[in-house]
């Protein structure tokens, strides 16, 4: 990312996408704990860096505490929105790596 407003604005669009999709699967096989996750974060009430970071807390939490819910066709999105969130957060340290394993 080149630090432009704009090219912040589409990753955080790409976030918001790969949350609906998130979602939108959650709802139609009634996944209701991983929807529970999703919801305490998204959607985003902004596009700063604490927004997406308490997205990628509750994700990561998700990933650890119920892996099962990652399974199948939510992988690829899971795994598209954490490489997003990395690209977004300015500090390092707060980036997803763990989310991946």
């Amino acid at each position: 990312m080149t630090g432009h407003p704009a090219d912040h604005d589409d990753a955080v669009a790409q976030v918001n996408s790969a949350c609906l999709r998130l979602f939108d699967t959650w709802c139609e096989s009634r996944s209701v704990i991983p929807l529970g996750y999703l919801l305490h974060c998204w959607p985003l009430p902004d596009n700063q860096p604490a927004s997406l970071r308490r997205l990628a807390d509750g994700l990561r939490e998700l990933s650890r505490a119920h892996p099962g819910a990652l399974d199948g066709r939510i992988w690829p999105i899971f795994c598209e929105l954490a490489l997003c969130i990395d690209e977004i957060l300015p500090n390092p340290s707060l980036r997803m790596p763990n989310m991946l394993h």
